[in-house]
């Protein structure tokens, strides 16, 4: 048996089978086969050996061998150490003589070696609610609850519109470049941007030529990066008209107490956790690129496959539950590629992160975890029960918590830089 480095990751093995340890597992094989084979004539297991050896015999031989060579490949791993990733290639290189010479392709686990972080600068983002923050967001529910009124002014963001269009590239018209009195709301992006700002400023009975620039990633093949003339008829304007903080309308919102100072208390007390809930991720996903920074690793590629996979599988599902149809999601291994890599190569520096630094979670941790999710509901007792009712919740509980504690010990180790963003940048945030 000899190990062969090919790259880095990747490595080949060569080793024999003896064809007489091949031919002695047939004679077993074939007594399984016997008990179960279906010989018309005669009850099962009562078949002649030569009519069982005819019916299965290739089956046997191929299984025989499948098990030693497999067998083989393991003691080798096994006597060489060796951290294989995935399943390796076979390839049968020779078959004279007594003996079976097979060649086995595979990659194996780097070796992960974590850098320095006493150097590095890790910014760890702040946010202070103001009143400001929430006057917005009430306005936002109010524009979310707003009525229209027809009017006969030039049409303007928030105004809901009413249009008659057609477009055409290069002279032509296009599939989806023509509608009949199409409603939007101006300024939510229910348009192109271009289409948009061409019809603010137009009344009701008003025309006008737009030329309208599709990006680089517009979903139709044909029209990507294009430009387009649309001719646009404004058939109705209508205000926006918003309304206003009465009881109805604080409770219809789900404020029991009904009065603005209620309603005021539980949209900053809501803002809070959210912010809480992005500034976390947002400083865990700095601290974990701190780590990456200074520890550069080559991933194997059969990983980054996988995980390209399991990424396809996840996004086509929510495209589905988003109502697309098969016909309509195109995915390549392209789109996710970056990630997936990006993906394994986190996961294998936090796993040796946790290893060397030795980070566990204790049940008063776990639980301290599970409580802080618990303020977010209503009765936190009935939460806290259900919730560790549940092996696979608690389970999810515990990799936060070791995840947060990683996250903590990432920025003691480094140089922590607290910075200020607003609250507007926070909400900017992944979620």
């Amino acid at each position: 048996m000899s190990v062969e480095v090919i790259s880095n990751l990747e490595r080949k093995v060569t080793f024999n089978i003896d064809k007489a340890i091949v031919t002695s597992g047939v004679e077993a094989k074939l007594r399984k086969y016997a008990k179960e084979a279906k010989v018309q004539g005669f009850r099962p297991g009562k078949a002649p050996k030569n009519v069982v050896e005819q019916m299965y015999g290739g089956r046997a031989y191929e299984d025989s061998l499948n098990e030693q060579l497999n067998k083989s490949f393991v003691d080798l791993l096994v006597e060489h150490k060796l951290n294989i990733v995935g399943y390796p290639k076979f390839d049968l290189t020779s078959s004279e003589g007594e003996q079976f010479v097979f060649a086995a392709t595979f990659e194996v686990l780097p070796e992960v070696k974590l850098g320095d972080l006493s150097g590095k600068e890790v910014e760890k983002p702040t946010c202070t609610l103001t009143d400001a923050d929430v006057e917005k967001t009430i306005d936002v529910l109010r524009k979310q609850r707003a009525t229209h009124e027809v009017s006969d002014a030039a049409a303007a963001e928030g105004d809901k519109v009413t249009v008659d269009f057609l477009g055409k590239v290069d002279g032509a018209e296009f599939e989806g470049g023509k509608a009949e009195n199409y409603p939007f709301v101006l300024g939510q992006g229910w348009m192109l941007a271009d289409f948009e700002k061409g019809v603010e400023g137009l009344k009701a009975g008003e025309s006008k030529d737009v030329e309208v620039k599709f990006p680089d990633t517009y979903h139709a093949e044909n029209l990507k990066g294009k430009t387009a003339i649309f001719t646009i008829s404004v058939k109705e304007v209508a205000k926006q008209k918003l309304p206003e903080l009465t009881k109805e309308f604080i409770e219809s919102i789900g404020v029991a107490a009904g009065n603005e100072e209620a309603l005021r208390s539980e949209i900053k007390t809501n803002l809070q956790l959210e912010v809480e809930r992005r500034l976390k991720n947002k400083a865990r996903d700095n601290a974990l690129e701190a780590l990456k920074e200074v520890s550069p690793l080559e991933v194997p590629s059969t990983m980054v496959h996988d995980e390209i996979h399991h990424m396809m599988d996840n996004a086509k599902e929510n495209m589905k539950r988003q109502g697309y149809k098969d016909d309509q999601i195109n995915l390549t291994h392209e789109m996710f590629d970056k990630d997936a890599k990006n993906m394994v190569t986190l996961r294998l520096l936090v796993q040796e992160f946790i290893k060397v630094n030795e980070i566990a979670a204790t049940d008063d941790e776990v639980k301290a975890t599970v409580e802080a999710m618990a303020t977010m509901y209503e009765d936190p007792t009935d939460y806290l029960a259900w919730y560790f009712q549940d092996e696979q919740r608690v389970n999810n509980a515990k990799a936060m918590t070791i995840e947060q504690k990683v996250t903590d010990l990432i920025y003691s180790k480094a140089k922590a830089k607290e910075v200020t963003v607003s609250y507007e940048d926070v909400m900017r945030m992944n979620g």
